[in-house]
């Protein structure tokens, strides 16, 4: 993130202008913010919330939007594309709270300011008025994250993919690991594993994903989830869901002890 041009500058000059902005550095960055978030509240109003948002590890402010109604992903999307220049995807990725029975759908976008000209090859150069005593000629980054609320009941979401062609390898990740169903992928894109085997079942990022090797740490809500899988296992329910079983010693046992009935009846 380039905040100054300091080519013309003498040395005091340019430590100066860097004191300056080391100062201010934070106004900077809540301004930048602020300005990004009103004009995305300004389009979709009441469809969306814009918590405070948070510093990341480079100290730089960015918003997050919780969209409230996933029906319009696309349209934010390709709002942030063609009106505020985010024309790049970080990544998509969840997260699953499966005590509040909901999953949250997350993306992140980047505004790199390249110049239209593709001869040119360079970053656009412009300026940015932070008050009436702090003019920055900057060639500057944004950031922006997205979360999408979804029911864990029902976790399709429509896909970005032909928005985003990068999107293609975030959503079939997001689909392995999480159970997201990305819905309208491109036809010749289908949605398919790309991490675990095709005859895998389960997601082993979902927090009741049970394995005999998995060991969470009792501090987390996926120790209690967990926790309760195994019990059912251990103590299984009159109506077993096989899908707890499927990658535990347990369901080898059980069907040991199946297969000994159904010897034991063609015997008889």
């Amino acid at each position: 993130m380039f905040l100054w041009e300091l080519k013309e500058k003498n040395h005091k000059e340019k430590e100066e202008l860097r004191n300056k902005l080391f100062d201010n550095r934070i106004e900077i960055l809540e301004k930048i913010k602020v300005d990004l978030a009103k004009k995305i509240e300004e389009k979709f109003k009441e469809d969306i919330v814009i918590p405070y948002g948070s510093y990341d590890w480079l100290s730089r402010v960015y918003p997050i939007i919780i969209l409230k109604n996933k029906d319009l992903l696309r349209e934010l999307v390709l709002f942030l594309k063609n009106e505020l220049n985010f024309n790049y995807l970080n990544y998509i990725t969840a997260v699953d709270y499966p005590l509040h029975n909901l999953m949250h759908v997350i993306y992140e976008f980047t505004s790199i300011p390249i110049k239209s000209n593709v001869d040119e090859l360079a970053v656009e150069y412009s300026e940015y008025k932070i008050n009436d005593n702090l003019i920055l000629n900057n060639q500057y980054t944004k950031r922006i994250r997205i979360v999408v609320v979804l029911d864990r009941d029902n976790v399709n979401i429509d896909s970005i993919a032909d928005i985003f062609d990068t999107a293609d390898w975030h959503e079939r990740e997001t689909y392995d690991l999480f159970g997201i169903i990305f819905k309208n992928r491109p036809v010749d894109r289908p949605l398919r594993r790309i991490l675990m085997p095709d005859e895998w079942e389960g997601f082993p990022l979902r927090k009741d994903f049970f394995h005999e090797r998995i060991i969470p740490h009792p501090f987390t809500e996926s120790y209690y989830v967990v926790k309760k899988v195994k019990e059912l296992t251990d103590n299984p329910p009159i109506k077993q869901v096989p899908h707890l079983y499927t990658h535990t010693k347990e369901r080898k046992e059980i069907n040991k002890e199946i297969n000994k009935i159904k010897e034991n009846n063609q015997e008889s």
